[in-house]
């Protein structure tokens, strides 16, 4: 189990680093200028350093320490979390969820503020929910019923939608499947059934997601580009997760399809990181990533919970 953990945290980090300097550039554009990108190169619109992850791995470390700080209740300590992560002039964040920490400064809750949020912006199915989400899998590894509860909750602290809820769900709930291996279609497709059930249970009702991800799925299926919204940048992440077989190559794909990359490459990584585990991850990334302390802190941290809650069997 610590190694499905080390892949999915180290690999959604390494994702968010390999994309994050392509983010808004086309694949024609990417080709043009990289050929295929392939390793750590900075620079891109926020000028980052090669290695340097954005606000994705940011805001995941953030929700990791909430669950960790109260598993039963996530949701006041991610929030705080959130508040001073955005005090704090990051480089980057998404205009909903930047509105939904206004409206909560107003409101006082988060639910509160992200149907202010949805009120006012028709943005509510882009990928911010998603691109944060990882940490539930882990936080509430032996409970299925509870990854998708706060899959949920957590996502729709500031993006009030029930595409990008249930595209949350689907994703802890594949992530949870493809810890330790086996058929990665088989993990897809039940990974479906059982985000069906818990959507009925929780009377949450997607108009698009499952016709959006099956559509996808097919093997003569088109290239989805992640442009943004939490269908794409799933479904992409997904198709460049079954289509190759290793870390390496999942993320070279999702990541050369451009736009929102470096959220396809976080999304991708903690996936194929899951599955591969951390020994998949070319230690060339690896010994590229920045700040990589702040992960295994979380990492650490999360296998003394396992251990003290009998979990690391």
């Amino acid at each position: 189990m610590e190694d499905f953990l080390r892949g999915a945290f180290l690999g959604a980090a390494v994702g968010d680093a390999l994309g994050g300097p392509v983010e808004n550039m086309s694949s024609a554009e990417i080709k043009e200028k990289y050929g295929t990108i392939r390793e750590m190169a900075g620079g891109g619109w926020l000028d980052l350093d090669p290695g340097e992850w954005t606000d994705d791995t940011s805001m995941t470390l953030d929700v990791a320490r909430g669950i960790l700080a109260n598993p039963a209740y996530p949701v006041e300590e991610i929030g705080h979390n959130f508040l001073r992560w955005y005090r704090s002039g990051p480089k980057d964040i998404g205009r909903t969820t930047a509105e939904s920490i206004k409206n909560y400064l107003k409101a006082g809750n988060w639910k509160e503020a992200s149907q202010m949020t949805a009120r006012t912006l028709n943005k509510m199915d882009s990928n911010g929910g998603l691109m944060r989400t990882l940490p539930v899998t882990f936080g509430y590894w032996n409970d299925m019923q509870k990854i998708a509860k706060w899959s949920a909750e957590i996502c729709m602290m500031t993006h009030y939608s029930y595409e990008g809820a249930t595209c949350c769900i689907f994703y802890n709930i594949l992530v949870r499947l493809s810890a330790g291996g086996g058929s990665r279609r088989q993990m897809v497709s039940r990974a479906l059934d059982l985000t069906d059930s818990f959507c009925r249970e929780m009377k949450i009702t997607p108009s698009r997601f499952f016709w959006h991800m099956i559509k996808h799925i097919q093997k003569d299926a088109p290239r989805v580009i992640p442009r943004g919204n939490a269908l794409d940048t799933l479904a992409a992440s997904v198709q460049a997760f079954l289509l190759t077989g290793s870390f390496e190559e999942a993320l070279v794909d999702v990541v050369n399809r451009g736009e929102d990359a470096d959220t396809a490459g976080c999304i991708t990584g903690g996936l194929a990181g899951a599955y591969y585990g951390s020994g998949g991850i070319p230690g060339r990334w690896l010994d590229s990533l920045k700040k990589r302390h702040e992960i295994d802190a979380v990492i650490n941290e999360f296998i003394s919970y396992w251990k003290q809650k009998g979990m690391d069997g």
